[in-house]
């Protein structure tokens, strides 16, 4: 009996998923604050939000967070290029949750949304808490959320059925910190839609709840692969890599000698084609012959006498 194979997600099904799940987190997160000053109900309704949110949608896609995202491609997990799509859906979703809190709070008479949109703020709007500490605060804390978030949807988990009550506990326990100096974002697409509708300053102060965040889910990129080791099953396209230090092994491996010539465009010289593990020169393909000459007669690198690399008309050339 055959086992059924379940697809991979579609680009579509993906945007969805994120679109969903940030809306939920977001109008969770910013509607408890409208209506409570208690810093350990929100912090729990935000964390019990993002643990329900990612084990519903969490087999599809469930970072509901730029800070998450960059953080996955940071550390080899998501596509740079998917990165921004999946940023661009959760910030829509976010201002999308916003606009439905604010249509909802109309309910009471003469609301005015400013200040009252359970947006992050600090300084002045929030018992005078200084914006070099907010952004600490935040970077710090978003940092380490992450770096948990990673651990737990890791394919070498033990366990990963548990990861979006680990990832929702770790938010609430991070929240019930950051609630009485910021109102805790560690999300710009939490932080962009309430504060728009707020306005003012809530608008102003919005680079510490975009850039902080931003900045501390790239460092929890960077170090899940040196705390946890990086993984066999990097997805092309992600990740962060430095240049190579040119050591006797690196430099080995310029050597045309040394190099994986199944990975390079074969080298055709006078209708000749050289063979590297042969190492002989063999007629060519006949889509590239021209006139057969002897490759003998003729240096058969770059850089020697007769080789130029910028040559047309008797260096060796790699197409």
């Amino acid at each position: 009996m055959s086992t059924p194979t379940t697809a991979l997600p579609s680009t579509g099904q993906r945007i969805a998923a994120e679109a969903l799940g940030t809306f939920l987190l977001v109008i969770v997160a910013a509607g408890t604050l409208v209506r409570t000053d208690d810093a350990l109900t929100a912090a729990l309704a935000y964390g019990l939000a993002y643990a329900v949110a990612i084990a519903a949608f969490g087999r599809v896609s469930a970072h509901l967070n730029p800070a998450a995202t960059l953080g996955s491609a940071a550390a080899g997990r998501t596509p740079w290029r998917e990165a921004g799509v999946l940023i661009g859906t959760q910030v829509v979703a976010g201002v999308l949750a916003a606009l439905v809190l604010f249509a909802l709070l109309h309910g009471y008479e003469g609301f005015d949304a400013e200040g009252s949109m359970g947006h992050n703020e600090f300084g002045d709007l929030r018992d005078g808490y200084a914006a070099w500490a907010a952004f600490l605060l935040e970077l710090v804390l978003t940092a380490l959320l992450v770096l948990v978030v990673l651990a737990v949807l890791d394919d070498r988990h033990e366990d990963r059925r548990l990861a979006p009550l680990w990832s929702g506990l770790a938010l609430a326990a991070l929240a019930a910190v950051a609630v009485p100096f910021t109102g805790a974002s560690f999300n710009p697409a939490r932080s962009i839609g309430p504060a728009l509708f707020a306005g003012g300053d809530a608008i102003l102060q919005l680079w510490v709840f975009i850039l902080a965040p931003a900045l501390g889910g790239l460092l929890a990129g960077l170090l899940h692969p040196l705390v946890l080791g990086r993984s066999d099953a990097a997805v092309p396209g992600s990740g962060l890599r430095l240049p190579a230090r040119r050591t006797g092994a690196t430099a080995a491996s310029t050597d045309p000698a040394a190099q994986d010539w199944s990975q390079q465009q074969p080298i055709i010289q006078d209708g000749w084609q050289w063979d590297p593990v042969a190492q002989e020169w063999k007629p060519a393909d006949p889509g590239w012959a021209t006139p057969q000459q002897d490759p003998t007669q003729q240096q058969p690198w770059p850089g020697t006498p007769g080789g130029d690399a910028g040559s047309t008309d008797g260096g060796t050339q790699l197409r």
